[in-house]
């Protein structure tokens, strides 16, 4: 009896219960704030209704690639190193960069917020377990942000940190926009239009690019505090840098940071940036650097002036060199509201080096003596001296840059000048760029990045390019110095037209580089023999929309090399480099899905040197990329 009691007492109260959450999902009640009471919450908290957990994110998302790229190589004529496998398939990126990214982010209330990176990559050269990791583009990488009245804080830590400081301290050369855009790069992102990417070009001189155009790679920890007190902002970074320190087990470390004040659209900020790389484990032999600057922009009616200087030095050991001066100062404006231009006044000491800064090293040879395993070594050699575009700095040199833009109808003219020379002559040898087929060229050798390489010994693989050297034969008996300072001029044209073919949009590039070196200085180029070294290269490309998935992409190049007798010559003809290089290509652009992109690329190449027997090789190849976005 007393159970049957018991069973309807439970059942009157549970009907009850359900009756009132009924009610109260029918009734709005509020309470003395006049804010809605939720009933149907606080019966499901009272007994046998557990409690619903909270939810913990407020926000959380997923995002990345997958790109997947394979290449198929025939060589009719090639390398020594090369001869026995003219025929070679790779499956993968050799520029070390992951197949797969995952970008993983949340935040937990509005002020909080965290991220992480995530990288897979599948290199499949067969080396097993150790080959799963490569340098500072595979690891985890954390940031969080935290925002209050004071300001917004961020810390990144981790493997991968793409950032930037200022170009003398710590950032890539971001330059004039003035480069053939049909190879495809590994970071290219997936647009809206299949050819967003060349209509991008043409209309702003630029294309689109992710975090990682114009920034470093860091491993570590960096610290940043924006939207302080009165414009102020701040940065501290510690660990280490692809070029200094990579995955060596030895303790090479970096450092840097700035302080920058806004004050309407102007700024001005200081910057340093440190290394110190240790040649072995007795951490009795090492080397290192110095940098600070102060970096600034100002406006001064229809001027805009922007630059940086500062000073740095180099050590080794307990022995610490001078410093040296760093300037660069740029002035821009439009003529008439119509023709953007642009000058740059710039001078870096040979006593500066920087391998993380925007700047190449010419001058100061610091190569640690122990490479490790993984072929990272902790400082780059000294490169000569380079011939290089309009807008990349060398140390020991000085020079004045003119950029400038017409805009004629459908037809956009991008010009660059430069004139420079050296501030000390303590370089026998030039270096110099082979453009017209570098992506395939630096393909003879994966994965590394050897130098002095090549059937002469004088080929140097960098990032997705190679360049060569050649050596001066006038240079003083005893100090073993070239006689007179090298002084360099280049000329820089990119034409871009916009037309229809059978009502198809088009697009039409040409870009023409025309370089020289020489002993004395000159205000242009030098086109004769007067010159150690001429260079120049000539490339065409064509983007035509067959329908609003498809681009048909084409590509022609043309370079000639040319020495004089002031530089070696070959043993057996006598006679100095004259080197011939063609590329013709084609390939199409194919939007498979919203997020989704086939891309072809087909490339016949054909280069000698006249002089060098040796250094010659021709033959095609193919590419097939495919990138997904999520």
């Amino acid at each position: 009896m007393r159970k049957t009691f018991s069973r309807f007492c439970l059942s009157l109260i549970l009907s009850g219960l359900t009756t009132l959450q009924g009610a109260a999902q029918n009734v709005v009640t509020t309470d003395t704030a006049n804010h809605p009471i939720d009933y149907v919450s606080r019966i499901r908290d009272f007994g046998n209704f557990p409690k619903q957990a909270k939810s913990v994110l407020r926000d959380f998302s997923v995002s990345g690639y997958y790109r997947f790229v394979t290449n198929y190589r025939h060589l009719d004529e090639s390398y020594s190193h090369l001869s026995s496998t003219p025929n070679t398939i790779f499956v993968g990126d050799d520029s070390q960069i992951p197949q797969l990214s995952l970008n993983i982010s949340g935040s937990v209330s509005k002020k909080t917020s965290f991220g992480t990176d995530l990288y897979m990559w599948t290199p499949l050269t067969g080396a097993g377990q150790k080959e799963n990791v490569k340098g500072l583009n595979l690891g985890v990488s954390l940031y969080g942000t935290y925002v209050n009245d004071a300001g917004e804080f961020t810390v990144r830590t981790g493997g991968i940190n793409w950032y930037s400081l200022s170009p003398f301290t710590f950032q890539t050369n971001k330059g004039y926009d003035r480069y053939s855009i049909f190879e495809r790069n590994p970071w290219d992102p997936a647009t809206k239009n299949i050819d967003d990417r060349y209509a991008t070009f043409y209309n702003s001189g630029a294309i689109n690019q992710d975090e990682r155009w114009g920034q470093q790679a860091f491993q570590g920890l960096i610290l940043e505090a924006k939207k302080l007190a009165h414009g102020f902002s701040g940065v501290i970074m510690y660990g280490k840098t692809q070029l200094n320190g990579g995955l060596s087990p030895l303790p090479n470390n970096s450092y840097g940071g700035k302080i920058k004040k806004e004050y309407g659209k102007n700024f001005i900020s200081l910057n340093t940036f440190n290394n110190t790389s240790y040649f072995d484990s007795t951490q009795k032999e090492f080397s290192g650097f110095n940098v600070a600057t102060v970096e600034f922009k100002q406006l001064v009616g229809a001027f805009t002036f922007k630059g940086e200087v500062g000073t740095g030095r180099t050590f080794v050991k307990d022995v610490y060199n001078d410093w040296g001066e760093m300037i660069s100062v740029k002035a821009s404006t439009e003529i008439v509201n119509l023709f953007p231009v642009e000058l740059h006044v710039y001078r870096i000491s040979d006593k500066v080096v920087n391998n993380s800064g925007s700047f190449i090293n010419t001058s100061n040879d610091l190569t640690a003596n122990d490479v490790t395993a993984q072929g990272t070594q902790p400082v780059l050699p000294a490169v000569a001296s380079a011939m290089v575009p309009v807008g990349q700095l060398t140390n020991n040199r000085q020079g004045i840059d003119l950029n400038g833009q017409i805009n004629i109808g459908r037809v956009k003219t991008s010009i660059g000048y430069t004139t420079s020379a050296e501030l000390e002559n303590i370089s026998s040898s030039i270096t110099y760029s082979h453009p017209i087929n570098s992506l395939a060229l630096a393909h003879f050798w994966r994965w590394d990045f050897p130098s002095n390489v090549g059937p002469y010994n004088n080929l140097s693989k960098i990032y997705r390019s190679v360049y060569e050297t050649v050596h001066i034969t006038e240079i003083d008996g005893t100090t073993l110095l070239p006689m007179n300072k090298k002084y360099f001029n280049s000329l820089e044209l990119n034409m871009k037209y916009k037309t229809s073919v059978f009502g198809k949009d088009c697009y039409l590039y040409y870009l023409g580089q025309f370089n020289s070196a020489q002993p004395e200085a000159s205000a242009i180029t030098v086109f004769t023999e007067k010159a150690y070294l001429r260079t120049y290269y000539h490339q065409f490309e064509s983007y035509i929309k067959l329908n609003r998935s498809i681009v048909w992409c084409s590509y022609l190049g043309y370079e000639r090399i040319i020495a004089n007798y002031q530089t070696e010559t070959d043993v057996v003809t006598k006679r100095p480099k004259n080197q011939t290089g063609i590329g013709i290509a084609t390939g199409f652009d194919i939007r498979m899905s919203k997020n989704a992109g086939l891309y072809l690329r087909q490339r016949w190449m054909n280069y000698e040197d006249t002089s060098f027997q040796k250094d010659r090789y021709s033959g095609y190849e193919s590419t097939v990329e495919i990138k997904i976005f999520f």
